[in-house]
Protein backbone atom coordinates (compact mmCIF):
# COMPACT_ATOMS: atom_id res chain seq x y z
CA UNK A 1 0.00 0.00 0.00
CA UNK A 2 3.10 2.76 0.81
CA UNK A 3 4.14 1.78 -2.60
CA UNK A 4 1.18 2.46 -4.38
CA UNK A 5 0.36 5.42 -2.31
CA UNK A 6 3.68 7.18 -3.40
CA UNK A 7 3.31 5.77 -6.86
CA UNK A 8 0.05 7.63 -7.01
CA UNK A 9 1.21 11.00 -5.50
CA UNK A 10 4.27 11.09 -7.97
CA UNK A 11 1.56 10.79 -10.77
CA UNK A 12 -0.55 13.48 -9.16
CA UNK A 13 3.25 15.34 -9.22
CA UNK A 14 3.74 14.73 -13.05
CA UNK A 15 0.02 16.01 -14.05
CA UNK A 16 0.09 19.03 -12.09
CA UNK A 17 3.96 19.74 -13.49
CA UNK A 18 2.03 19.56 -16.82
CA UNK A 19 -0.21 21.88 -15.44
CA UNK A 20 2.43 24.61 -14.54
CA UNK A 21 4.71 24.00 -17.73
CA UNK A 22 7.36 22.62 -15.11
CA UNK A 23 9.11 20.46 -17.68
CA UNK A 24 12.09 19.84 -15.24
CA UNK A 25 9.74 18.97 -12.13
CA UNK A 26 7.87 16.93 -15.11
CA UNK A 27 11.42 15.07 -16.23
CA UNK A 28 12.54 14.67 -12.29
CA UNK A 29 8.56 12.98 -11.21
CA UNK A 30 8.63 9.88 -14.38
CA UNK A 31 12.55 9.36 -13.45
CA UNK A 32 11.36 8.46 -10.17
CA UNK A 33 8.31 6.76 -11.31
CA UNK A 34 10.12 4.45 -13.38
CA UNK A 35 11.25 2.69 -10.28
CA UNK A 36 7.86 1.63 -9.08
CA UNK A 37 6.43 0.76 -12.71
CA UNK A 38 9.73 -1.55 -12.68
CA UNK A 39 9.01 -2.90 -9.40
CA UNK A 40 5.65 -3.38 -9.43
CA UNK A 41 3.51 -6.09 -11.97
CA UNK A 42 -0.24 -6.79 -12.37
CA UNK A 43 -2.80 -4.21 -13.76
CA UNK A 44 -3.65 -3.13 -10.42
CA UNK A 45 -0.12 -1.60 -9.71
CA UNK A 46 0.70 0.43 -13.03
CA UNK A 47 -1.87 2.49 -12.15
CA UNK A 48 -1.25 5.74 -15.07
CA UNK A 49 1.60 3.87 -16.55
CA UNK A 50 0.87 4.01 -20.35
CA UNK A 51 -0.10 7.83 -19.67
CA UNK A 52 2.78 8.75 -18.01
CA UNK A 53 5.55 7.06 -20.66
CA UNK A 54 3.33 8.59 -23.51
CA UNK A 55 3.50 11.95 -22.43
CA UNK A 56 7.06 11.60 -21.23
CA UNK A 57 8.06 9.86 -25.30
CA UNK A 58 5.99 13.00 -26.76
CA UNK A 59 7.97 15.54 -23.96
CA UNK A 60 11.16 14.12 -25.85
CA UNK A 61 10.12 14.17 -29.02
CA UNK A 62 8.98 17.74 -28.96
CA UNK A 63 12.43 19.43 -27.21
CA UNK A 64 13.77 17.10 -30.63
CA UNK A 65 15.50 14.70 -28.23
CA UNK A 66 15.23 11.89 -30.82
CA UNK A 67 17.95 9.95 -29.43
CA UNK A 68 16.35 9.94 -25.99
CA UNK A 69 13.28 9.11 -27.60
CA UNK A 70 13.98 5.63 -29.12
CA UNK A 71 15.80 4.59 -25.99
CA UNK A 72 13.02 5.29 -23.97
CA UNK A 73 10.50 3.72 -26.52
CA UNK A 74 12.82 0.76 -26.85
CA UNK A 75 12.16 0.15 -22.28
CA UNK A 76 8.34 0.01 -23.28
CA UNK A 77 6.59 -3.35 -24.57
CA UNK A 78 5.92 -3.76 -27.72
CA UNK A 79 2.46 -5.08 -26.87
CA UNK A 80 1.73 -1.79 -25.80
CA UNK A 81 2.80 -0.16 -28.70
CA UNK A 82 -0.82 0.11 -30.57
CA UNK A 83 -2.37 1.63 -27.44
CA UNK A 84 -3.07 5.10 -28.22
CA UNK A 85 -1.56 6.52 -25.41
CA UNK A 86 1.73 5.21 -26.96
CA UNK A 87 1.14 4.85 -30.76
CA UNK A 88 0.57 8.71 -31.60
CA UNK A 89 3.95 9.64 -30.42
CA UNK A 90 5.54 7.13 -32.28
CA UNK A 91 3.46 8.17 -35.65
CA UNK A 92 4.62 11.53 -34.66
CA UNK A 93 7.96 10.65 -34.84
CA UNK A 94 7.69 9.39 -37.73
CA UNK A 95 6.10 11.99 -39.77
CA UNK A 96 8.61 14.15 -38.34
CA UNK A 97 11.24 12.28 -40.01
CA UNK A 98 9.36 12.00 -43.24
CA UNK A 99 8.96 15.90 -42.82
CA UNK A 100 5.07 15.39 -42.82
CA UNK A 101 4.56 18.26 -40.61
CA UNK A 102 0.95 18.82 -41.95
CA UNK A 103 0.16 15.75 -40.35
CA UNK A 104 1.33 16.91 -37.08
CA UNK A 105 -0.37 19.86 -36.92
CA UNK A 106 -3.68 17.81 -37.88
CA UNK A 107 -2.77 15.21 -34.73
CA UNK A 108 -2.52 18.33 -32.36
CA UNK A 109 -6.45 18.41 -32.67
CA UNK A 110 -7.05 14.82 -31.98
CA UNK A 111 -5.42 14.12 -28.75
CA UNK A 112 -5.65 10.53 -26.61
CA UNK A 113 -5.56 12.72 -23.80
CA UNK A 114 -5.82 16.23 -22.51
CA UNK A 115 -2.44 16.38 -21.24
CA UNK A 116 -0.81 15.83 -24.89
CA UNK A 117 -2.30 19.09 -25.50
CA UNK A 118 0.68 21.11 -24.21
CA UNK A 119 3.20 19.10 -25.57
CA UNK A 120 1.72 19.14 -28.57
CA UNK A 121 1.85 22.84 -28.73
CA UNK A 122 5.58 22.26 -27.86
CA UNK A 123 6.19 19.97 -30.32
CA UNK A 124 4.58 22.71 -33.00
CA UNK A 125 7.15 24.68 -31.94
CA UNK A 126 9.72 22.35 -32.57
CA UNK A 127 8.64 21.90 -36.43
CA UNK A 128 8.62 25.78 -36.94
CA UNK A 129 11.99 26.35 -35.83
CA UNK A 130 12.58 23.48 -38.25
CA UNK A 131 10.55 24.99 -41.31
CA UNK A 132 12.49 28.62 -40.36
CA UNK A 133 15.50 27.04 -40.35
CA UNK A 134 14.64 25.65 -43.81
CA UNK A 135 13.36 29.11 -45.18
CA UNK A 136 16.09 31.26 -44.07
CA UNK A 137 18.43 28.96 -45.43
CA UNK A 138 16.75 28.77 -48.96
CA UNK A 139 15.66 32.08 -49.72
CA UNK A 140 17.31 36.06 -48.51
CA UNK A 141 13.55 37.12 -48.66
CA UNK A 142 9.61 35.39 -49.40
CA UNK A 143 5.96 36.97 -49.20
CA UNK A 144 5.05 37.72 -45.75
CA UNK A 145 1.50 35.61 -46.04
CA UNK A 146 3.23 32.55 -47.40
CA UNK A 147 5.94 32.41 -44.62
CA UNK A 148 3.05 32.74 -42.29
CA UNK A 149 1.36 29.87 -43.87
CA UNK A 150 4.53 27.00 -44.10
CA UNK A 151 5.01 28.58 -40.89
CA UNK A 152 1.33 26.96 -39.61
CA UNK A 153 1.03 30.53 -38.15
CA UNK A 154 -2.55 32.00 -38.40
CA UNK A 155 -1.64 35.42 -39.64
CA UNK A 156 1.25 38.36 -40.47
CA UNK A 157 1.26 39.81 -36.87
CA UNK A 158 1.57 36.61 -35.82
CA UNK A 159 4.35 36.15 -38.14
CA UNK A 160 6.00 39.52 -36.63
CA UNK A 161 5.31 37.86 -33.16
CA UNK A 162 7.21 34.42 -34.15
CA UNK A 163 10.50 36.70 -35.87
CA UNK A 164 10.24 38.50 -32.80
CA UNK A 165 11.20 35.40 -30.42
CA UNK A 166 13.52 34.00 -33.16
CA UNK A 167 16.20 37.00 -33.59
CA UNK A 168 15.87 36.55 -29.59
CA UNK A 169 16.56 32.87 -29.74
CA UNK A 170 19.06 33.33 -32.27
CA UNK A 171 20.89 36.21 -30.41
CA UNK A 172 21.19 34.35 -26.77
CA UNK A 173 22.42 30.88 -28.90
CA UNK A 174 25.58 32.99 -30.37
CA UNK A 175 25.96 34.44 -26.90
CA UNK A 176 26.22 30.95 -25.23
CA UNK A 177 28.71 30.21 -28.54
CA UNK A 178 30.54 33.16 -27.83
CA UNK A 179 31.60 31.81 -24.17
CA UNK A 180 32.74 28.87 -25.49
CA UNK A 181 29.44 26.59 -25.22
CA UNK A 182 30.25 23.75 -27.90
CA UNK A 183 27.85 21.01 -26.73
CA UNK A 184 27.27 18.37 -29.42
CA UNK A 185 23.81 17.87 -30.73
CA UNK A 186 22.22 16.81 -33.99
CA UNK A 187 20.33 19.89 -33.56
CA UNK A 188 23.29 22.54 -32.71
CA UNK A 189 26.23 23.67 -34.72
CA UNK A 190 29.20 25.28 -34.69
CA UNK A 191 28.62 29.65 -34.80
CA UNK A 192 27.83 30.26 -38.59
CA UNK A 193 26.95 34.07 -38.51
CA UNK A 194 23.30 34.83 -37.23
CA UNK A 195 20.19 35.34 -39.45
CA UNK A 196 17.58 37.59 -37.88
CA UNK A 197 14.22 37.93 -39.64
CA UNK A 198 12.47 41.22 -40.71
CA UNK A 199 9.08 41.22 -41.88
CA UNK A 200 9.31 44.82 -44.22
CA UNK A 201 6.57 47.11 -44.45
CA UNK A 202 6.15 45.56 -48.09
CA UNK A 203 4.87 42.14 -47.23
CA UNK A 204 7.92 40.64 -47.22
CA UNK A 205 9.75 38.68 -44.67
CA UNK A 206 13.67 39.13 -44.93
CA UNK A 207 16.44 37.10 -43.61
CA UNK A 208 19.34 39.34 -42.96
CA UNK A 209 22.71 37.62 -42.30
CA UNK A 210 25.85 38.65 -40.10
CA UNK A 211 29.08 37.62 -41.48
CA UNK A 212 29.69 34.25 -41.70
CA UNK A 213 31.96 32.45 -39.19
CA UNK A 214 32.48 28.85 -39.89
CA UNK A 215 35.62 29.37 -42.42
CA UNK A 216 37.10 30.18 -39.48
CA UNK A 217 36.87 27.15 -38.00
CA UNK A 218 36.15 24.59 -40.15
CA UNK A 219 38.06 21.70 -38.73
CA UNK A 220 35.85 22.82 -34.81
CA UNK A 221 32.77 22.46 -37.13
CA UNK A 222 33.22 19.18 -38.31
CA UNK A 223 34.34 17.78 -34.83
CA UNK A 224 31.53 19.04 -33.32
CA UNK A 225 29.35 17.76 -36.16
CA UNK A 226 30.64 14.32 -35.56
CA UNK A 227 30.57 14.19 -32.28
CA UNK A 228 26.97 14.94 -32.21
CA UNK A 229 25.61 12.41 -35.04
CA UNK A 230 28.08 9.52 -32.95
CA UNK A 231 26.88 10.69 -29.83
CA UNK A 232 22.89 10.76 -31.46
CA UNK A 233 23.60 7.76 -33.05
CA UNK A 234 25.00 5.85 -29.91
CA UNK A 235 21.58 6.79 -27.74
CA UNK A 236 19.45 5.17 -30.85
CA UNK A 237 21.51 1.77 -30.99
Amino acid sequence: KEQQLGREMLEIACFFSIRCKDIAGFERHVTQLKMYYSDQHGSSAEGQKLLILGLFILHLLSADRIGEFHTELELIPVDDYENPLINQPILLERCLMEGNYAKILEAQKDVPHAYYSFFMERLIDTVRLKVGTSLERSYEHLPSKEAAAMLMLADVPALQQFAAKENERKAREESDDSMGDFTPSLTRRAPVGLVRWEVGSDGKLYFKRTAQKQLEIPALDLMVNTIGYATDLERIV
